[in-house]
């Protein structure tokens, strides 16, 4: 009897352990949390984004792009059996409601998403929270001169320290206060390492390379003319594009320049005015990707930083 008994009881703590885990993982909740990753309408044109939702085992809410500009989800759906979410949210400045459907498959939700006047993809990944990762790891930034990799190990530092007030320390911001002198050969050269290194910080994965990169005056220029271009308008002639960020023609010329060393703008003397036009569709809507951060803040402990 003894031994009928011990073996039933094991035979119950066998299957206990067994069943134990699958449980665990049912009722771990699969949505709520910050969801990082891309979108676009194809495989070239693609835009960071960053989904907050909160799920109580009936409703799902959240917000995309959380911040000063976020939009909210105004309806929202999730089927625990499928794995199925849907979403819709109102996009105001344009007057645009996005309608997406994706699965959830452990940490992440791919599917794809529409407006009345584009579709596309998505993908994005549940964020680690900071008690769960470990330390970021030092960047390798080989190839860069001693002072370019103080430019990058300091935004590293102040990004990784601001992360929670939506700020965006620039690279000319922080050329100024390591007390570089102005390059533009060194300002490209970092420059193009960020552009083509988005892993070494989530802020250049969710705002862009080109919030960090350009300076408030460039991305004025390129709002200038990108807008004109946008809105079928006559293009600004040089002296009219200085007047309408405020700076010298030389500073204005120097400033598209730069844009079209970094693939925003490209020559195109048909269009008249100064001549270029935008490299990219994307390029001709800014505002929605956050790009433009062109306001520059002092704060009186000294902190420097650019918001929208």
């Amino acid at each position: 009897m003894r031994l009928k008994i011990g073996f039933a009881g094991l035979l119950l703590m066998f299957l206990l352990s067994c069943i134990h885990p699958a449980i665990a993982q049912q009722s771990a909740d699969p949505l709520t949390g910050t969801w990082k990753g891309d979108w676009g309408p194809s495989a070239t044109d693609r835009n960071s984004v960053t989904i907050e939702l909160k799920w109580n085992g009936k409703t799902l809410t959240g917000t995309v792009n959380p911040g000063p500009d976020a939009i909210p989800i105004e309806t929202a759906s999730f089927d625990p059996q499928t794995m199925k979410i849907h979403l819709e949210a109102n996009y105001a400045p344009r007057n645009l409601r996005y309608v997406v459907d994706g699965t959830v498959e452990k940490d992440k939700i791919s599917g794809t998403w529409n407006h009345p006047r584009r579709k596309g993809d998505f993908q994005v990944s549940r964020e680690v929270t900071k008690s769960e990762s470990n330390a970021a790891p030092k960047p390798n930034l080989s190839g860069l001169k001693a002072d370019e990799r103080k430019v990058i190990e300091y935004l590293l530092k102040d990004w990784r320290e601001g992360v929670e007030d939506y700020s965006i320390t620039a690279m000319d911001i922080a050329m100024e206060a390591l007390r570089l002198p102005p390059s533009s050969g060194m300002r490209f050269r970092i420059g193009n390492y960020i552009k083509n290194h988005p892993e070494l910080d989530e802020t250049l994965r969710q705002w862009g390379w080109q919030t960090v990169v350009l300076t408030p005056d460039e991305k004025l220029v390129a709002r200038a003319i990108v807008n004109r271009e946008r809105d079928k308008q006559k293009r600004p002639t040089k002296s009219e594009l200085a007047t309408l960020v405020g700076i010298s023609e030389k500073d204005s010329e120097e400033a598209v320049r730069t844009l079209a060393r970094f693939g925003i703008l490209k020559r195109d003397r048909s269009v008249g005015g100064v001549g270029y036009v935008a490299a990219a569709p994307r390029y001709l809507n800014w505002q929605p990707w956050l790009d433009f951060q062109f306001h520059r803040i002092t704060l009186s402990s000294g902190r420097v930083f650019c918001v929208n």
